[in-house]
Order: C-alpha cells, then sequence, then structure tokens
C-alpha cells in the first residue's frame, strides 16, 4: 500500500556508481530499476508492498535540483518502505502501417499508441493526517578477531580500555575487556606485561553489532588479558621487582616505599616487596636486614634504597641517638655504621653514600673519623655471622 505522503506526488531520482538513490544514503542496484532516464520528472502511481515494487511514471523533465527535494522530502520513507524494485512505464513509440487508396495508391500512415490512462484516484473520505511512523533502526551482528596495541591500552580497576580497528565496518571502535583482577597501576607497567605474553600486539575475538551503521561492542568472546589472574600478576610482579630494583642500575638513593609507587595498591607497598626481596635463600644478609628494618625510625626516614650494588640504608633511633645504616643486599660488603647529631644529618650521608659507591670504600674506612663505625661480616659462622654482627652494633648503640 501506498503511503498517503507519497500520493500522486512527483520525484526524480539519481543515478550513481551502478545504484539508483532514492535517499541520500539509500538505493537500489541499477539493474532493478526499469525504464529509467536520467533527468526525468517521476510521478509516483503505487507500490506493492509484498514485492516491495514502486511504479512511476515519466511526468516531464524534472527542474534542476528536484533530487534533493526528493531525497530531503521522502528519502527515509522510500528508505522505510525498504522498495527493492522500480517499475518506470514509458509511452510507447509510433508503429508505421501502410494502406492502399480505391485508386491502388498505397501510402504509409501514422498510428501511436496511447498510454493506458492512469487508474483514476478512488474517493474517500481524508482520514486525520497520522504521524509517519519513524523507521526502526536496521542492525546486524558479527564476529571479527583482532589486534591491539597493550601499549596504548588504558588499564583501570577490573577494566582495559582500548581500541581496534574494524574491518567489516571501516571504523575504529573503542572496546572495554572487563577482568575483576585488573588493577590501575598496571597502567604503569604495561611493558612488563606483554614481555610476559610475548607480544605487544594482543589478539581479541569480539562481537559487534551493526546498528544505523555504527558499530557498537556486544562481547569480549576471547582475549589474552581474560587469562591474566592472581598467578599471572605475581609473575608480572616479580619481573617488575626483578628489573626496577634488582637491576642496581640507580645512583640516587629512594624510599623504597616511594620508588614501587607504579605497583603500589592494597597488597603491594614498601613492606611487602621488602618482604619478597629479603628472603633467607636469596641472600646471606637475611637476619642483618630482617633486624634493623624491624627499627627502622620511620617518623625520620622511609626504609630507602640504591643500586651500585644494591643496598639499604636504615635509619635507627636507640634513646636519644640517631644513627644511619647502611647494608648491602647480595654483595660481601661491610655494615657501614654513622651516629647522626641530628635528623638534617641524613641528607648529608646520603650524598656521602653515593661517593663511597663510585669509589674505594677501604680508602674511607682508614680516615677514622669520628662517630663512624663499621662491621665486617663473619661468613663461616652459624646465621652467616649474624649474632657476632648483633652483638657488635648492639655494643656500638650503647657506647654511642
Amino acid at each position: 500500500m501506498l503511503p498517503l505522503e507519497l500520493r500522486d506526488k512527483t520525484i526524480e531520482l539519481l543515478s550513481q556508481n551502478n545504484q539508483i538513490f532514492l535517499g541520500w544514503e539509500y538505493g537500489i542496484p541499477s539493474h532493478a530499476v526499469s525504464g529509467y532516464i536520467a533527468g526525468q520528472l517521476l510521478r509516483i502511481m503505487d507500490y506493492n508492498e509484498r514485492d516491495r515494487i514502486l511504479y512511476l511514471k515519466p511526468d516531464g523533465k524534472a527542474p534542476e535540483g528536484a533530487y534533493r527535494h526528493t531525497f530531503d522530502t521522502y528519502g527515509r520513507t522510500f528508505e522505510s518502505m525498504q522498495v527493492a524494485r522500480i517499475e518506470i512505464s514509458q509511452p510507447r513509440m509510433p508503429v508505421i502501417k501502410q494502406i492502399t487508396t480505391a485508386s491502388g495508391y498505397t501510402q504509409p500512415i501514422s498510428v501511436r499508441y496511447q498510454q493506458p490512462p492512469s487508474r483514476p484516484a478512488p474517493s474517500f473520505t481524508q482520514p486525520t493526517p497520522q504521524p509517519v511512523e519513524q523507521p526502526k533502526p536496521r542492525n546486524s551482528q558479527f564476529t571479527e578477531s583482532l589486534t591491539f596495541d597493550i601499549r596504548g591500552a588504558e588499564f583501570d580497576e577490573g577494566t582495559i580500555k582500548f581500541t581496534v580497528k574494524v574491518k567489516t565496518a571501516f571504523q575504529q571502535v573503542h572496546v572495554t575487556l572487563q577482568n575483576p583482577a585488573i588493577r590501575k597501576y598496571f597502567d604503569a607497567i604495561k611493558n612488563y606485561i606483554w614481555k610476559l605474553f610475548g607480544s605487544k600486539k594482543t589478539l581479541c575475538t569480539i562481537t559487534f553489532d551493526m546498528v544505523d551503521r555504527k558499530c557498537i561492542p556486544v562481547s569480549v568472546d576471547s582475549c589474552e588479558l581474560l587469562q591474566l589472574n592472581e598467578t599471572i600478576l605475581q609473575r608480572i610482579h616479580d619481573e617488575w621487582v626483578g628489573e626496577v630494583l634488582l637491576s642496581g642500575d640507580r645512583d640516587d638513593i629512594l624510599p623504597l616505599d616511594d620508588l614501587i609507587d607504579p605497583i603500589k595498591d592494597e597488597t603491594h607497598n614498601g613492606e611487602t616487596v621488602f618482604n619478597q626481596l629479603v628472603q633467607e635463600p636469596k641472600t646471606k644478609h637475611y637476619h642483618h636486614l630482617r633486624y634493623l628494618s624491624a627499627r627502622q625510625a620511620i617518623d625520620l626516614q622511609k626504609l630507602s634504597i640504591t643500586g651500585k650494588p644494591m643496598s639499604f640504608v636504615f635509619v635507627i633511633r636507640e634513646k636519644k641517638n640517631i644513627f644511619l645504616i647502611w647494608e648491602t643486599y647480595l654483595s660481601k660488603e661491610a655494615t657501614y655504621i654513622w651516629k647522626l647529631s641530628a635528623a638534617d644529618d641524613i641528607a648529608k650521608k646520603f650524598e656521602l653514600i653515593q661517593e663511597m659507591r663510585k669509589a674505594k670504600r677501604m680508602l674511607y674506612r682508614t680516615k677514622n673519623e669520628d662517630e663512624f663505625s663499621f662491621i665486617v661480616h663473619d661468613y663461616k659462622q652459624p646465621m652467616n655471622g649474624f649474632h657476632k654482627w648483633k652483638e657488635t652494633i648492639e655494643e656500638i648503640f650503647k657506647t654511642a
């Protein structure tokens, strides 16, 4: 049935790229249109709703720009009708016949077949105009395997946001992957995540809805990052600790708690990372470092760490005195101890330690500097000489 707003209206069709367009974004293949002649003004005659055939007839030459008026006024209506074919009736050409007169003379006559008259418009009572129902969005669903660069992803609590180029739709689409194991601090350690998986490019299979030419992600059906769990996260954490802390490449002395800020959350802080580093199988100074960390005066200075060699700097308050102690992690260096006159001297001793790391420490020991002591480790004793070391350092605390 032909919609009321199209009855006895004139339109112009436009042909481009083997399609005949009835609207700005709606066209049908040229082979589905019969009788089309460019530039014709066409009058709408009827519409076969079952077969979706639109019937037109020529109505003279179309004025300039008539197709624009057609597209603006009727384009969405044609699209909602889903016109599949167009039949344009054309007037038949003259047919030449001959007649013979009584005198025997033969002459041609021109007989023109008339276009069958159009059906008269039915008489009816004009109904109350009804609002035109807007066409429902046309949608379809498809699945595509795509890759994205993990370095450009955005990590947040429980989510990863990234952008993919969808080949089917020729669009860039933003996707959010849900995984409760994801933490916001992963954004700062992306390099360790892709190294763990072995590639910067991450493969995902994603299902999309196509709604009015807009591509909308529905679900991420498979992705390597969905495999992130507590076990893999611990491996990433260990990789980060190994490369950032154990590499020993830092020249400065930084608080351990500040240095691990990129991976800090409710389960990873300065204390947990220190406990991870200082385990008995990993260092000969296990008991020594545990003893010193338990006495750290965090109100004066956070436990600090440096490299070349990797070592820890502790600040301990014993009674009214303040001591700064430098203890290495793996290397078999002596324990260096300074008694400070005030907390303001901590920064100066940090500078001294940085100088000593670059020069010969044995030479510094011979200077007999006031308020300075050192303890050489005796690894032949039980617990790598911890008991003897402890007695010595506590005696220094008492006599200072």
